[in-house]
């Protein structure tokens, strides 16, 4: 009997090891809760790579554009014409005008000559003159000349600032439309340039008033010297008499 059970058994045992015997099959375990926040985190990061292609496209288009040539100087070309840019001549040339000469104004030379020669009420008579007449008549010169100077600039002065408010104006309009990055950064560095142009203008200008005080005060001591010059001249005549 117990040669029998161990018999079966080893028998049993025998069919367990034998190769074709059928293995347990093992089972996967599904969470959708999981699987849900990796699709979450893949679109995350689908969605931030869309962005940064995006960056990257439009710093290329920002790179072309600052490459690319405004021509901003074309836009307002009249400002860049010598009368508006630089309406004044030189403080040498204004100066000359002191000894009753216009020519050396430059461009407005002949305007000056032309107010001059309009507004002139008296003409010296040719022939010798004595010298208190003939210092009187200079001095009547030199005063027109300076007085035709100082309208002429004025005029001068007029003309340029309408045509560079024109200029300005025409500039900030173009700010609206400019095409591109690099035109608006020009445009601004104009905007910049004009703006230090006028304020450079400003300082000759008053330059030119202190020139004006210079001479108006230098005449005036001509004319208070003169007048003790002949004071004196009185004087000695007077004592020669007498003696």
């Amino acid at each position: 009997m117990k040669r029998s059970i161990l018999a079966a058994a080893s028998c049993a045992m025998t069919v367990g090891l034998l190769p074709g015997a059928p293995a347990t099959a093992q089972h996967i375990v599904y969470d959708p809760t999981a699987y849900a926040q990796m699709l979450r985190e893949a679109q995350t990061a689908l969605s931030q790579l869309r962005a940064l292609q995006t960056q990257v496209e439009q710093g290329k288009t920002l790179l072309t554009s600052l490459n690319e040539i405004s021509n901003i100087n074309a836009v307002a070309s009249e400002m860049a014409r010598p009368e508006v840019r630089n309406p004044l001549p030189n403080l040498a040339a204004l100066a000359s005008v002191r000894n009753g000469d216009v020519s050396g104004l430059g461009a407005i030379a002949d305007r000056a000559a032309e107010i001059r020669e309009t507004n002139r009420l008296y003409t010296a008579p040719e022939g010798e003159v004595s010298e208190a007449d003939a210092w009187y008549r200079d001095s009547l010169e030199r005063s027109g000349a300076r007085s035709a100077r100082d309208y002429a600039v004025s005029e001068a002065l007029g003309e340029a600032a309408d045509a560079r408010l024109e200029g300005l104006e025409t500039l900030r309009q173009a700010l609206d439309t400019a095409p591109s990055a690099r035109a608006v950064l020009d445009l601004n560095a104009r905007l910049v340039a004009e703006q230090a142009l006028i304020e450079n203008e400003q300082i000759r200008l008053q330059s030119l008033q202190l020139m004006r005080d210079a001479e108006a005060s230098l005449t005036e001591q001509q004319v208070r010297e003169r007048a003790e010059a002949a004071h004196q001249a009185r004087l000695r005549l007077y004592e020669a008499a007498f003696q």
